[in-house]
């Protein structure tokens, strides 16, 4: 069979996707999109017994930085939409831009391959009711670019837990943890491995929803349990530039201090973090301490072995009766459609580490092939990381802007000092900050946020948030109203006068430091 030859593909129709699909459309470029599943917006959207989100999941970053940038929510969603209101918003998106003409649901990619200066992608459709790959049924493109969207949250993480083969309750990872309402937890046990987000949220909808007896969560690091509002604002609005241009040492501190203030010390509630309070994915619940506080919720370590219903944790404490165990161990990324040789070049499969320049390109193959939305934001949501990364790689396919040479690129990737700043594991080996992160990769094409082309604006972009639009504010595909949004994102009243205050401190701190020397 002859193949579809078209300008571009983007694989996957999930916020990365349709991201990539609309910038590129609006760049003049053939381009499609496919789709395994039968709609637009990836996990957002939830399905009962599918991989996606949870029943009552909602997002744990605001509107005002999770969004796209040139498709506000409407004025009335809550800081915090719940999962309905984000898939309702992402077909809203799709719908304006008429992006689902342009895509290929029900359409699963089975191989990527190079040939002569171009992409070869052979798909195969997917029946609709078993949701099992047709292997007659193929088709195959023939592109210059191709832009993977799949993300990062796609195989599960299933570690084997000694003794599990013995345990009479059952075991099931997050992924298929919808809600517990719908499960036989009341009156029951329920052991939940890990403490990032997924898992925190399971083990809270245990206990309220499920109505559990007690909900045990294992974790050999700790974390940082981090409040969704401070003093009345959404955590993440303040986050700001003057936090970044602070040293790592005192960022951390006063990063920790506030969660202190608002929470108490981790340490008094079982957490007992093993990193600072930056060097971690932060794990976001309004209500995790006070289930601890209720003693419904504890913090146990990690677990040691299993026999039968008994459990046993690595400080020697024993739980006789565990009626069911849930694995919040998150997920592995997974790109099957590469040959092996290929794949190794820019995955270790085994520490789950991409070999990626900006998380996005290969050095070896050059602006041809790009990864968007494979990073995993420290603060503000990966919806504006995704933009600013499908507006590079559409800029790069027009030869409006090059990468950098491969060495120089190389040599970046191996003195990369932020990935340093977090804890080593396989849960942030794609970590970033997306202030920093975002004016990274946009200072690339021009689009980073000027403080001189915009003064009226330069202490909104310095002390606040500032929002998804602010990336759009110049560069090649500004848009007119990024202005008006950046203006409609808040900054938390505390906020100037905390950092300066902090600026005096350090300042009087090196004065004095100076005058003692001297």
């Amino acid at each position: 069979m002859k193949p579809i030859e078209i300008d571009a593909l983007v694989i996957g129709a999930g916020i990365s996707g349709l991201a990539t699909l609309k910038t590129l459309r609006e760049s003049g470029f053939n381009v499609i999109a496919l789709e395994k599943s039968g709609f637009v917006g990836g996990l957002w959207k939830y399905r009962p017994d599918d991989y996606g989100v949870m029943k009552f999941t909602h997002i744990n970053v605001s509107k005002y930085n999770y969004c796209f940038s040139d498709h506000p929510f409407p004025e009335d969603t809550n800081d915090y939409p719940h999962q309905e209101e984000m898939a309702a918003y992402i077909q809203s998106y799709a719908e304006r831009f008429r992006l689902a003409e342009h895509i290929k649901f029900f359409t699963v990619v089975q191989r990527i391959e190079r040939k002569d200066d171009a992409w070869l992608i052979t798909a195969c459709e997917v029946d609709e009711k078993t949701k099992e790959a047709l292997p007659n049924r193929l088709s195959y493109y023939l592109c210059r670019y191709v832009a993977v969207a799949t993300g990062h949250h796609a195989t599960p993480n299933r570690p084997h837990l000694k003794g599990e083969e013995t345990f009479t309750g059952d075991i099931m990872h997050s992924v298929a943890f919808k809600d517990a309402a719908e499960l036989d937890y009341e009156g029951k046990n329920i052991l939940v491995v890990g403490i990032g987000n997924s898992a925190v949220d399971v083990a809270v909808n245990s206990v309220t929803a499920g109505r559990a007896k007690k909900v045990y969560i294992s974790t050999r690091s700790g974390a940082w349990i981090f409040p969704n509002y401070v003093f009345g604002k959404p955590f993440d609005l303040f986050t700001c530039r003057l936090l970044f241009w602070l040293p790592d040492s005192i960022f951390n501190w006063a990063l920790g201090t506030i969660i202190t203030l608002v929470t108490g010390d981790q340490k008094q509630w079982g957490l007992f973090p093993k990193m600072r309070a930056r060097s971690a994915q932060p794990t976001v619940s309004p209500t995790l301490l006070h289930h601890i506080q209720s003693k419904e919720i504890s913090i146990v370590p990690e677990v040691k072995g299993i026999n039968g219903s008994a459990v046993t944790f690595t400080d020697g404490s024993i739980v006789d009766r565990m009626d069911h165990i849930v694995l919040g161990t998150g997920y592995m990324i997974s790109l099957p459609y590469f040959d092996p040789e290929m794949r190794n070049v820019f995955l270790n499969e085994e520490t789950n580490q991409l070999r990626l320049f900006k998380n996005m390109f290969c050095p070896s193959i050059g602006p041809s092939l790009g990864f968007i939305g494979f990073c995993q934001p420290f603060s503000g949501g990966l919806l504006a990381v995704a933009e600013c990364q499908a507006r590079w790689f559409t800029q790069l396919c027009k030869g409006s802007v090059s990468l950098p040479p491969k060495d120089e690129m190389v040599l970046s990737m191996q003195n990369d000092k932020h990935s340093s700043l977090f804890y080593k594991s396989t849960r942030h080996t794609i970590q970033i900050e997306p202030l920093v992160y975002n004016d990274d990769i946009c200072s690339y094409f021009g689009a980073k946020p000027s403080f001189l082309r915009h003064p009226r604006l330069a202490w909104r972009l310095a002390l606040g948030s500032g929002g998804c639009a602010q990336w759009r504010l110049q560069g090649p595909d500004a848009y007119p109203k990024a202005d008006e949004i950046v203006r409609s994102v808040p900054v938390p009243p505390l906020v100037p006068g905390a950092l300066m205050a902090l600026l005096v401190v350090i300042a009087g701190a090196a004065f004095l430091l100076y005058a003692f020397l001297r």
